[in-house]
């Protein structure tokens, strides 16, 4: 599977969302390695903003309108569904692989059902999280990911150790380029 290039991501940087990207090479980076290392012959990924890793790949995106856009090309299917509400329009093992970057903490407490799903319509899975980021509820910027700690994602993915686990550090002092934690998971 052909992936996302460094030359394809500094793109995104002199774009209208690239403040937004800024930053994010440090995860994207080595979510591309883990990739590389795997033997998958499809994907879905879920609300990948304008770009997704895997090229060609399914893309999951809530059916209304997302102010962080959708991907706007090298997308084989787009399945427009809200991945809090379940079932998924998705067989069982219906992938190989199953990527959510920066999403989970967004999911209004059905975190946790949609793991679920996730363990249900792939054989793997690649999930990305804000970690510790310090940002109060009463703060209009990111209040979802206040605090997210290793015990909370626990929760969120039923407790199921993943086989591979990375750390990477702060990327600035914005509270956006926090430290971020990347599970893989084999089912």
């Amino acid at each position: 599977m052909e992936t996302l290039t460094f030359e394809e991501y500094e793109k995104l940087l002199s774009g209208p969302m690239g403040d937004w990207y800024n930053g994010r090479w440090s995860y994207y980076g080595p979510v591309i390695e883990l990739i590389t290392e795997l033997s998958i012959k499809n994907a879905v990924e879920l609300g990948p903003g304008k770009i997704t890793m895997i090229k060609n790949c399914d893309v999951m995106v809530k059916p209304d309108d997302d102010f962080w856009g959708k991907p706007d090309k090298n997308v084989s299917k787009i399945i427009q569904h809200d991945a809090t509400e379940k079932p998924w329009p998705i067989k069982d093992k219906e992938y190989d692989l199953f990527i959510a970057l920066q999403v989970w903490e967004h999911l209004n407490s059905r975190q946790t059902k949609a793991f679920r799903e996730v363990m249900r319509i792939s054989k793997m899975a690649i999930l990305s999280f804000p970690y510790n980021w310090n940002c109060p509820k009463n703060n209009a910027n990111y209040p979802e990911h206040h605090m997210i700690d290793k015990e909370l994602i626990g929760d969120w993915t039923l407790n199921i150790e993943p086989i591979k686990f990375l750390e990477i550090p702060r990327t600035s002092e914005k509270v956006s380029r926090g430290p971020r934690l990347i599970y893989l998971w084999k089912f």
